[in-house]
């Protein structure tokens, strides 16, 4: 009988998915993938559906990851992009959404996106990935009570199961990113680990150093993980309150609608949905466009509504993350930052100061930090107990963050790692200590 495949690391993120594999005394390979000419590691969490290609009676059509931004940038916008869909995991009253003559439940859409990284990772790594550890948060985004976080993973690994991964492991991503830490300490140490996703917010206490980490197994580190902790408030929250205050206001937010001689706000739900990733491909519905068509038609800037109506046809979720995305980079670097997107006509050009940015985004911040807090006083500690705190996640460079951390911790204890990979390497080294334990 042949040897077992190894046991991969597959990071499965809110915005971007990892996927890596240890073995040996090598260096941890990550699976590659080619994106617009370059190569990167990240295998974006999204789908895409080009409707034109669609048949009823015939398997799905569709594009995952790199080679999903590539058709949906072919494509003009035509069709339909879904993305962050793991924060729906925790979810059991979401429906089917239309694809063409197909309806497809989220069970179906995972599956359908788990089955693609497989197949891209298999493809690029040269090895089989059907034995895994998967990550997971200390509390997915939604759940509340460890009834809907153990429903949440049930799904990932029924998903991951149907997507052709048969042997399934699952570890915290706070603790994953212990282990990767770990491997660069030549001391024992007692970390405080903080891992900002886009969905999640994570915590895991931790004793890690050169005299632990030869263990094999994931129960055998059970008794160095002092406290874990999670809130589902994370980037994906910052990206919200920037849409919402600066590109919200121009598509019709806080604006009015005339309508049986009354003056009506037009509903907020619009732009809620809108400054969500996960829940944008739900206003591409035929209900939505016959309302805002109605409203085009009684708002007082019916202007403002138009271009929420282009956007929302024209599929422009990706590149108004694009734009999101950059100016959170640029506010983590300085005071100013030029916010900047425009489509057919439709722009958008605003300063935006980090003082604002952080007033916006305040209450989520002192949630996080809130989370930080009851994470140590589970088992009494003080951030003065703490040696290290090692940082993952972008979130981690937001200055407002880094300030809480500092000013319990001190600045000098603060480290930060890879944020695409530090996950996914400590997940392949979850795999590499099963398989050493198994064989």
């Amino acid at each position: 009988m042949g040897a077992q495949p190894g046991i991969a690391g597959i990071d499965f993120g809110t915005s971007n998915s990892v996927v890596a594999l240890a073995g040996g005394d090598g260096p941890t390979r990550f699976a590659t993938h080619a994106l617009l000419g370059d190569s990167t590691s990240s295998f974006r969490s999204l789908l895409f559906f080009d409707l034109e290609e669609q048949r009823p009676r015939q398997p799905v059509h569709y594009s995952a990851g790199p080679e999903g931004i590539e058709a949906y940038l072919e494509a003009f916008g035509e069709g339909r992009l879904i993305q962050s869909f793991k924060t729906h995991l925790s979810s059991t009253s979401l429906g089917r959404t239309r694809v063409g003559p197909h309806a497809l439940d989220l069970d179906a859409l995972l599956r359908l996106f788990l089955e693609r990284l497989r197949e891209r990772g298999e493809a690029s790594l040269g090895a089989p990935l059907t034995r895994a550890v998967f990550g997971r948060p200390v509390c997915f985004a939604g759940a509340e009570g460890e009834a809907a976080n153990a429903h949440a993973e049930a799904r990932l690994r029924a998903a991951a199961e149907a997507a052709g991964i048969e042997e399934i492991h699952v570890e915290l991503e706070p603790i994953a990113a212990a282990y990767h830490y770990e491997t660069k300490l030549d001391k024992d140490e007692l970390a405080m680990i903080a891992d900002f996703g886009a969905g999640t917010t994570d915590f895991c206490v931790m004793h890690i150093g050169p005299s632990r980490r030869g263990a094999a197994g994931l129960d055998s580190r059970a008794a160095d993980v002092l406290a874990t902790g999670g809130v589902g408030v994370a980037g994906d929250n910052l990206d919200a309150a920037l849409i919402q205050h600066v590109v919200a206001p121009a598509l019709g937010k806080g604006s009015r609608y005339r309508e049986f001689g009354k003056a009506l706000a037009i509903p907020p739900s619009y732009y809620h949905k809108l400054s969500r990733w996960h829940q944008l491909s739900f206003l591409r519905t035929e209900r939505t466009r016959q309302d805002l068509e109605r409203l085009h038609k009684l708002a007082d800037e019916p202007e403002a509504i138009e271009a929420l109506m282009m956007i929302i046809e024209d599929n422009q979720g990706f590149h108004l993350h694009k734009s999101v995305e950059a100016t959170k980079i640029a506010l983590s670097r300085g005071e100013l930052a030029q916010f900047r997107f425009e489509h057919d006509g439709f722009e958008v050009a605003r300063e935006v100061s980090r003082a604002d940015f952080e007033g916006w985004i305040a209450e989520d911040v002192a949630a996080m930090v809130a989370c930080l807090d009851q994470t140590l006083a589970k088992i009494g500690l003080t951030p003065a107990a703490i040696d290290r705190v090692f940082m993952t996640g972008g979130t981690a460079f937001v200055p407002c963050v880094r300030r809480e951390f500092a000013a319990r911790f001190g600045a000098d204890k603060l480290g930060h790692g890879d944020e695409l990979s530090s996950i996914a390497a400590g997940l392949a080294a979850c795999g590499a200590r099963l398989s050493a334990d198994i064989s």
